[in-house]
């Protein structure tokens, strides 16, 4: 990603919310990062997931500092990231205005916090990566590329699903990759169709 670059971190990642609320890992620069996005993503804690709830930064520039107050809201997060060799971190928002996308967040392996310049560079590649998202642009130069961003589709189609059938996010997914087998189709195509009102589902009768 492009803000990786612009600050002095050693990685970052990203995690997609669909219109249901279901967070989607979407990108992790490195094996430490992919491990932070899959890990909050498992336990519904950490800076991604309180950013993207929060609209706002979660700046922590020392997970070893007792006043941050992340071992009350991160404990399982915190001890693992410990384990990875993180010792600050930073998420960011992905939004247009009140619609939630999901979240950046960045590690590095030493404490410290940004500066105001590099702060002001992740700020900046944040608003540009909500706008590509929202425009459903296919490749953007944030390290992003069809496939990743195929997935914030796929969940939006499974939420419409979800309302369709009357069911859970877990079943509506279900549905659409069996869906997208039976008739042979590639299910970002299906999904593409049930986001555009070609394909709606119904439950199906005795």
């Amino acid at each position: 990603m492009t803000c990786i670059a612009a600050v002095a971190v050693d990685g970052g990642g990203m995690s997609l919310v669909s219109t249901t609320g279901m967070r989607q890992p979407l990108y992790g620069s490195d094996d430490t990062a992919q491990l932070m996005e899959r890990l909050q993503f498992t336990v519904g804690e950490g800076p991604c997931v309180d950013a993207s709830a929060s609209g706002s930064p979660v700046l922590v520039p020392d997970l070893d500092e007792p006043g941050s107050g992340v071992r009350q809201r991160w404990p399982v997060f915190l001890a693992e990231a410990t384990k990875a060799d993180i010792r600050a971190v930073f998420a960011f928002p992905v939004r247009i205005g009140a619609i939630s996308l999901g979240a950046i967040d960045l590690y590095r392996r030493s404490p410290g916090p940004l500066l105001r310049e590099e702060l002001a560079d992740v700020l900046t590649t944040v608003d540009t990566i909500a706008a590509a998202l929202l425009d459903g642009e296919d490749t953007v130069d944030i390290g992003l590329d069809r496939d990743r961003l195929s997935s914030m589709a796929i969940h939006r189609a499974a939420g419409m699903v979800m309302e369709q059938l009357g069911t859970n996010i877990e079943n509506a997914l279900m549905r659409l990759r069996a869906r997208a087998y039976s008739e042979g189709v590639p299910i970002n195509d299906l999904a593409d169709a049930v986001i555009i009102g070609e394909k709606r589902f119904q439950e199906e009768r005795p």
